[in-house]
């Protein structure tokens, strides 16, 4: 008898315990994603794929905020290397942008340039065009970023040189970094898909774009691209 009702209580506690734990635990119900479809031009049925905030805002501005934001704050290319190799500073205080006074400066700048040959030219990922910015002179002045990877001290280039997108703007610092990748795959997809690099050496061109730099140099006059159009050579 003493036994049994031993087991009553340890069930009336299992119970108990089970009850509390129903109480206490919130249980959340996350129904499938509803699958969104039209027809595109052909007549086909296609699925259309949700974007990130991110990619909807590059989307939304690319065209109308960002690459006119960049071509009217653009300086002249060789006005730039003059005057950053002179004073980094009192060139960023003219005629670019940063966050603080430990982040990198912004450029948004205009090249009229010929493609001397390539920099890491086996490697597709960090592949540069080695620009000489006219007047020719056959020398090296600057590069066209044009690999798929945006290395660190490029990646945040297009962002950071508009000067008008800020972090305290976004939900938090992961929305203000995607913004950086989204650009970055627009110019990928606009720009560099429309050329192999190799064809470009010894053509002429102009290009808009952004450059981010804590020092000047040949190595850190790196133009992320927004617009590039390929005239001659």
């Amino acid at each position: 008898m003493k036994n049994k009702k031993i087991n009553i209580f340890a069930v009336l506690a299992v119970v108990v315990l089970i009850v509390l734990i129903a109480c206490t635990c919130r249980v959340t119900i996350v129904p499938d994603p509803v699958v969104e479809t039209i027809i595109d031009a052909d007549g086909n049925e296609v699925v259309v794929e949700e974007l990130s905030f991110a990619q909807q805002y590059c989307l939304d501005n690319w065209d109308t905020k960002i690459v006119p934001t960049v071509k009217e704050r653009a300086v002249d290319m060789a006005t730039l290397i003059t005057d950053t190799t002179a004073d980094l500073g009192a060139a960023g205080a003219n005629y670019g942008y940063r966050a603080n006074e430990t982040s990198a400066w912004g450029f948004c700048v205009k090249a009229d340039a010929k493609v001397l040959e390539l920099a890491n030219a086996d490697s597709k990922n960090k592949v540069q065009l080695v620009l000489d910015v006219a007047p020719y002179d056959g020398t090296a002045d600057c590069k066209v970023h044009f690999g798929k990877v945006f290395s660190t001290n490029v990646k945040n280039a297009i962002r950071d040189g508009v000067a008008f997108l800020k972090l305290d703007d976004f939900a938090n610092q992961v929305e203000f970094a995607d913004l950086s990748t989204a650009f970055n795959n627009k110019v990928k997809e606009s720009i560099f898909a429309n050329y192999t690099a190799e064809e470009l050496v010894g053509k002429e061109l102009t290009a808009y774009g952004c450059i981010s730099m804590t020092a000047p140099g040949l190595d850190n006059f790196v133009i992320i691209p927004v617009e590039m159009n390929v005239t001659g050579g």
